[in-house]
């Protein structure tokens, strides 16, 4: 037990200071808590939990692998916007929702969408559209994406 303690004694500051790890929120679908943790310079892992306001109401919990593209956008005198990070995102989604006989349906589909986040020093202001294939419980299509403020630590 000393050795988990220890563990994640050391882990923790490691990720808090290593402004890899971006908490803060989304507006959209869902709109609600957001996360992001960059893994390397090309790739990270968001996830956002929330509550939709827009079609059909309920909680979400989503979970994607963002593969990113630094400095590919380049003005007219062909230098990089490095500030400016485009990236394509594939994950999941779980969502629990009340439907009008007020039962509660379970709904997992995947994601597969992109987005950008526009960072200064510490702070990332993001926008993503990503669409949505439910699988379970029965196969249906539709749209999820916000806009997000994320702050890194």
């Amino acid at each position: 037990m000393k050795r988990y303690i220890l563990a994640v004694s050391l882990i923790i500051p490691g990720l808090l200071f290593s402004q890899r790890l971006g908490l803060g929120v989304i507006a959209g679908s869902p709109t609600g808590l957001s996360f992001k943790y960059l893994l390397s310079q090309r790739s990270a892992f968001s996830a956002h939990a929330g509550w939709s306001f827009i079609g059909d109401k309920g909680v979400h919990i989503t979970g994607d692998y963002q593969y990113l593209f630094p400095m590919v956008i380049k003005t007219a005198e062909r230098t990089s916007i490095s500030d400016l990070t485009p990236y394509i995102a594939a994950g999941g989604r779980f969502r629990v929702k009340e439907t009008d006989e007020d039962d509660t349906e379970f709904h997992l589909g995947l994601r597969i969408g992109g987005g950008a986040e526009y960072s200064i020093d510490r702070f990332g202001i993001f926008l993503e559209l990503l669409p949505v294939v439910d699988l379970i419980p029965e196969t249906d299509f539709d749209f999820e994406g916000g806009i997000g403020f994320l702050v890194y630590f």
